[in-house]
């Protein structure tokens, strides 16, 4: 029976926290390097400088590992990472990254749509399918708004339909900036392999950032990782495909 190890993080852009007017970077090539058990790492808000290589491109040359990303929109980083398409301080992209060890193909997008409020003008979920051994495994990487209280659930509504059906081997990991009981609620037939405080990442008091399973998926570990220099903890979760 084939096991996944997979790790979800929000990386900031690959920024600490705002802290006195700025936010100062992290090693985040060495934030990823230092994920070397997990079979695949699906990153959100990876940052893509306009005049070098992103950081999981860098990782993903030197591992050897397949990269699959999706762009979306413009980004400013001072004074903290914010989209804005339309603004001449932007230095970048922003986005979803899948990084994997295991073989894997791009399926294709999943629309998500705007909500009020919201800077990502077409922000979507990125889709891509593993081979786990000779088990096909979906994987949706995800990144919702932040835009409470309607943004999350109005996202999470759209999505539901478009997830791979019940019968196929699925995941959906990311930032659903949505608390646990939630997302489960919006998300209906699916559960949380991962439960723990999650936000801010100095001193949690939430869980906004989920790995999620169909119940026929069987979960040998989930944890809360330490702080690594973002402003969320990644998450871990072993999982087994009968």
């Amino acid at each position: 029976m084939p096991d996944l190890t997979v790790v979800s993080f929000n990386a900031h852009a690959g920024l600490q926290p705002h802290r006195d007017g700025h936010c100062a970077p992290y090693d985040l090539v060495d934030v990823l390097r230092r994920f070397d058990d997990a079979d695949v790492i699906v990153l959100q808000e990876s940052f893509t400088p306009d005049d070098e290589p992103a950081a999981v491109q860098k990782v993903a040359a030197e591992l050897g590992l397949q990269l699959f990303e999706l762009p979306l929109g413009r980004v400013k980083l001072e004074p903290w990472p914010q989209l804005h398409d339309d603004d001449p301080k932007a230095s970048g992209t922003t986005g979803i990254a899948i990084l994997s060890r295991v073989p894997a193909t791009r399926v294709g997008t999943l629309a998500l749509g705007q909500v009020f409020a919201d800077p990502a003008r077409r922000r979507r979920a990125l889709q891509v399918q593993l081979d786990v051994d000779g088990t096909a495994v979906d994987l949706v990487g995800v990144h919702l708004t932040s835009r409470l209280p309607h943004g999350p659930p109005i996202q999470m509504t759209r999505l539901l339909p478009q997830l791979p059906p019940p019968g196929r081997h699925a995941i959906v990991a990311g930032d659903h900036n949505f608390w646990g009981p939630g997302v489960v609620t919006f998300l209906r037939g699916w559960t949380r392999a991962v439960r723990g405080r999650t936000w801010p990442a100095g001193r949690p008091h939430s869980q906004i950032d989920h790995i999620l399973v169909r119940p026929d998926t069987r979960v040998i570990s989930g944890e809360v990782l330490p702080d690594v220099g973002s402003d969320h903890r990644p998450v871990r979760a072993v999982l087994r495909f009968d």
